[in-house]
């Protein structure tokens, strides 16, 4: 399948008359570009009055291969055929270069064009482009187009240089100046030669196939606002941004900038087909929700205002916008029954705009930087609606505004963090993890900590540095502003539904939930209590051996038969050996309770609810007169056993980022974690 590279425009702040003189210098031989060994002047006509000028070059060209490659295809060179029209009188020098070498089996072309500046006809404005069609190649044309590709790109961004060059070489000569053409005085009175000429030079510009440049395909860009506003890109990553804006021109008025073309690119590898198709679908879901005017519609509600501890924060050191989300002090499971899911993403989505109205202000800026501090992290941010939610928020994030962080920053994470990771880490995109930097305890503080990144002044008080930042953490939010229950949250939710089972048991009865476990893995649970009293506690399981027939056996120990260890059953015996660190609690009407343990030895354990009315309860509502304690109790749970592989896979992702940021990286191992964690929330 062809491929065409379209190259962005090329200005140069000089006449075209002096971008000429010193274009002609190139030939026969350029110093400047080793891989071009000569050329010889296969045809030449000039017109006599000397405005047209039309010259066929024979280019031999050294292509960086392998002596093997070499010697498979048989040539240890590649020929062009290069036709350069220059028309003086028009200022403008049209080339199409052809390849000569292997022409049955592969189809290169080269247009490209020198011009005076539409804007400014004191400048010279180069447009370029190229095809490239592989046919037939010895079976190795995958390899052969990486070959063309690599050889195109590196002698591209040397075109520039090499005029620069022989400009000050002209300069450096005295010649500064070289006056546009005028027609001999003989041709005002006598124009048939120059007529002549011109229909020859017309003759061949109509040969030539049209120039498609950015200009006539509705869309400018040149190299210099690449590099002032984009950066250094590659000529590939160049051509890219041209290429889908051209192809999304062809459908709509209006299409997003360069700054956002160049992310939705970086997001899908510079495939220009993959990257349209994801940008189509974020076209189309911006309309549908009206995000282009979501930042002058939306007003958060009180609760996010006041209990969301996040915020813009000045900028890192390389001149991204810095946004401050205190997540160990956020009540998400109260901001979720506050506000709900929706109204938590549109304030997302709020903040990712803000965003991307702050880097616009900033030349060569197109991300932002993230500090996450964790102080204060604990079981209640695992609830499972609360990461059904954030599974949620990051599909859109990463679907809608890719490569939009350039670094975040993990500060102050807790034991409990590596856990929180591994419960995290599956919805969140692999570039995205890469970009994750993990710092525990008071290691950010170090010399490659944080100030790496952000400048010592801009650090936040809170942080320990000397930056005042005004984000309030306000605690939980109050159970008033409550409008939502637990039970409207598992219903709009089909997932959360699959993974919460709910179970009512009358007084003295008891559910158990048995769960295999080898060592280092870890057992999470996460219980509401939705009516009466509910007594939770966690045991290892120990069987005694299974009970024989002992007639039988003691006739198999007669016989001198060797019989198998029996199986265990259902009705074998057992004891229950309550954990480490843990007690039988009992929990209350309306409590939320998040916990993990840590796996010590390997087995079977047991979760184990039971409805027993306490007494204390009994006595105080016969004294008080109250409402007599219910005969049954309901309650709903979840339970997720994270396997050790899954638990190191865990530990050494966050190593592997811990690249010039703390030495906590090879002293967070699994035992890191506390073997009980239990948080109850009411």
């Amino acid at each position: 399948m062809p491929q065409e590279y379209q190259l962005p425009d090329r200005v140069y702040k000089h006449p075209f008359e002096m971008i000429m003189a010193a274009y002609e210098r190139r030939f026969p031989t350029c110093a400047m570009i080793p891989s071009f060994l000569g050329s010889e002047t296969i045809s030449e006509h000039r017109s006599k009055d000397g405005a047209i000028h039309v010259i066929e070059r024979r280019c031999k060209i050294d292509v960086d291969v392998s002596y093997f490659l070499k010697k498979m295809c048989g040539a240890d060179y590649v020929y062009f055929i290069q036709k350069n029209s220059l028309n003086m009188r028009n200022r403008t020098l049209n080339i199409v270069a052809t390849n000569e070498t292997f022409s049955s089996r592969v189809k290169i072309r080269e247009e490209c064009s020198y011009k005076p500046h539409p804007d400014n006809p004191e400048w010279t404005i180069f447009t370029q482009k190229a095809m490239l069609n592989i046919i037939n190649f010895f079976g190795i044309e995958g390899q052969v187009e990486k070959i063309g590709i690599k050889a195109y790109h590196k002698n591209i961004k040397k075109g520039k240089e090499i005029i620069m060059y022989y400009l000050n070489e002209l300069h450096e000569e005295g010649v500064t100046f070289i006056p546009r053409w005028t027609a001999p005085l003989k041709d005002t009175h006598d124009t048939s030669d120059s007529d002549s000429d011109d229909s020859f030079a017309s003759a061949d510009e109509e040969n030539l196939p049209d120039q498609v440049s950015p200009e006539s395909a509705g869309y400018n860009l040149d190299s210099d606002y690449i590099t002032s506003h984009l950066g250094d890109l590659s000529p590939l990553e160049e051509c890219s941004i041209i290429q889908l804006a051209k192809r999304l021109k062809q459908t709509f008025e209006k299409t997003p900038d360069e700054q956002v073309l160049l992310r939705f690119l970086r997001a899908r590898n510079f495939d220009i087909e993959r990257a349209r198709e994801m940008l189509l679908k974020t076209m189309a879901w911006r309309k549908q929700y009206k995000i282009d005017v979501h930042l002058d519609i939306w007003s958060p509600p009180h609760v996010i205002s006041k209990y969301l501890p996040g915020a813009w924060h000045r900028s890192d050191k390389d001149g991204r916008p810095v946004y401050i989300l205190r997540l160990g002090h956020l009540d998400v499971k109260g901001m979720l029954r506050a506000v709900g899911e929706e109204a938590l993403l549109r304030h997302a989505l709020y903040i990712c705009e803000e965003g991307i109205q702050k880097t616009k202000a900033t030349p060569k800026i197109s991300s932002w930087t993230l500090l996450i501090d964790l102080e204060g992290l604990n079981l209640r941010h695992l609830w499972a609606p609360a990461r059904m939610a954030m599974r949620r928020f990051t599909e859109v994030m990463e679907q809608n505004y890719p490569e939009t962080l350039g670094v975040v920053l993990i500060v102050q994470a807790p034991r409990l963090f590596p856990l929180a990771w591994t419960l995290v880490k599956s919805f969140i995109n692999e570039n995205t993890r890469r970009k994750c930097l993990v710092y525990s305890g008071n290691d950010y503080l170090e010399d490659d900590g944080i100030h790496s990144y952000i400048h010592h002044e801009d650090i936040p008080d809170f942080l320990g540095g000397p930056c005042q930042c005004d984000i309030e953490c306000n605690g939980l939010v109050p159970k008033e502003d409550y409008t939502r229950s637990r039970e409207d949250i598992l219903e709009k939710e089909a997932g959360l539904q699959s993974l919460y089972k709910n179970e009512t048991l009358r007084k003295g009865e008891v559910h158990e939930v048995l769960v295999e476990a080898d060592v280092e893995g870890v057992i999470t649970w996460d219980f509401d209590c939705v009516l009466g009293e509910v007594q939770f506690s966690v045991s290892l399981r120990t069987f005694s051996q299974a009970h024989c027939n002992s007639s039988l056996a003691a006739m198999a120990q007669m016989a001198g038969i060797t019989t198998p260890s029996p199986t265990q059953s259902p009705t074998d015996h057992y004891t229950d050996e309550i954990v480490e660190d843990s007690t039988v609690t009992v929990y209350q009407e309306g409590d939320s309770v998040q916990g993990s343990y840590y796996v010590s030895r390997p087995g079977s354990y047991v979760l184990t609810w039971s409805h027993v009315t306490s007494t204390a309860s009994a006595s105080n509502a016969a004294f008080t007169g109250g409402k007599t304690p219910t005969q049954k109790c309901n309650f709903l749970y979840s339970i997720e056993v994270i396997e050790p592989k899954d638990y190191a896979g865990s530990l050494s992702s966050l190593t592997s980022s811990f690249s010039n940021l703390s030495s906590s990286g090879s002293t967070w191992n699994s035992s890191s974690v506390a073997s009980w964690n239990s948080m109850v929330s009411r």
